[in-house]
């Protein structure tokens, strides 16, 4: 898990590969705790200047801002806005709003929506949840080892195939048997992803609704920022439509050390366990350790296709459902890497900063519940039980 909007990602990235080989530090809880605390303020806050900046840039009035905790806000705010658009864009802000609870209404979000005065749609700014991030990191890692237990397999295959030639569809019980091999391979030597796998890209994300901007003058008025720069671009056409770009800000660690010290309550720091009398201290020698750039997902469309990505034929919540299911059927790997990804990012945003052990091995087998309870320990919380013993 290289995760490119935080500071400390390669430091993340290495503590990730070793409890995927489950090899714990006494250090790592509270160190993953710091990241997911000090690095999160930073491309919190850096992520809001950037939009500000750029909403100021492209719209000459002051933008309104809207906070957003589940998808329903979202969804509704974007059915209620001034812009109109197509005869079929009106069509399924009819059908939204007969069935709403039909559209994937209730996932947690946390982000804001810009609008103009008039009550048309600027921008949307958003920070990738956790369930989120473990679920692409084990996608991620999921395929990279699911390729070398299909290599496993033809090879088994091709040992007790009459002709080398006979691949074909591998049976279920080869496929399994290399599966284990690769599990057994991964328990004795352990497990280093590539980081170009394994890089998520998307944590912090903006979307532009362009209103007449050109994909020219959206580029200059980017590239204006100072320590701004366009690392990647591409284009989507078809079934979703935007133009798609990875920014790099530089960040002024000055500037946060102070944004942080003139925070009036810092208690969700110290619920994870972070100290609170010398906190100010410990975040400003934290972020000093680690990179000064971080990377920001930014996507130019039209109010249409905003609109086709909410409730239309490219629905977000649709397309990972679909993941989800194809997800499944990479076995018992993905599901260990998803769990284990999961609770590490838990640890991460718990009041706990000390670990006995990596409850959940890759090489193990588990129902959702093993999860579920390792994390309510976490927080200190009793796990349900119909009788107490």
């Amino acid at each position: 898990m290289y995760i490119s909007a935080f500071l400390h990602r390669d430091e993340l990235f290495e503590i990730t590969n070793r409890w995927l080989s489950d090899k714990l530090d006494a250090s790592d809880p509270l160190h993953i705790t710091r990241i997911m605390s000090y690095d999160s303020f930073v491309a919190w806050e850096q992520l809001l200047s950037f939009v500000t900046d750029l909403n100021k840039s492209i719209y000459p009035g002051r933008a309104r801002q809207k906070s957003l905790s589940i998808k329903k806000e979202l969804k509704d705010c974007i059915c209620q806005t001034a812009d109109t658009g197509s005869n079929r864009i009106k069509h399924l802000i009819s059908e939204y709003n007969k069935l709403p609870e039909y559209h994937y209404v209730g996932s947690p979000l946390s982000g804001y929506i810009y609008h103009t005065a008039e009550n048309h749609v600027l921008s949307i700014c958003r920070f990738k949840r956790m369930k989120r991030i473990a679920e692409k990191a084990s996608r991620y890692a999921s395929l990279y080892v699911t390729k070398q237990v299909q290599e496993t397999a033809e090879a088994i295959y091709r040992g007790t195939a009459r002709n080398a030639k006979e691949v074909g569809v591998i049976p279920n019980d080869i496929m399994a048997q290399a599966e284990k091999e690769q599990l057994l391979h991964i328990k004795d030597k352990g497990i280093t992803l590539p980081v170009d796998i394994m890089t998520i890209k998307d944590v912090l994300g903006i979307k532009v609704i362009q209103n007449g901007v050109s994909e020219s003058k959206l580029e200059e008025i980017i590239q204006e920022f100072p320590g701004t720069r366009i690392v990647e671009k591409e284009y989507h056409s078809g079934h979703y439509n935007a133009i798609h770009y990875l920014i790099e800000l530089k960040v002024d660690l000055d500037d946060m050390v102070h944004r942080f010290s003139m925070m009036k309550d810092h208690t969700i720091f110290s619920n994870r366990g972070l100290p609170m009398g010398q906190l100010k201290e410990d975040f400003k020698a934290f972020i000093g350790n680690g990179s000064d750039t971080l990377e920001v997902d930014l996507i130019a469309t039209t109010f249409d296709e905003l609109v086709e990505s909410e409730i239309g034929r490219s629905m977000h919540e649709a397309r990972i459902f679909k993941q989800r299911q194809h997800q499944n059927s990479f076995g018992n790997i993905t599901i260990n890497i998803e769990y284990i990804i999961e609770y590490l990012l838990a640890v991460g945003l718990s009041p706990t900063v000390t670990i006995n052990e990596i409850p959940i091995k890759i090489w193990g087998r588990y129902l959702p519940d093993s999860l579920s309870y390792r994390i309510r320990s976490l927080y200190g919380m009793p796990e349900y039980a119909i009788v107490t013993m």
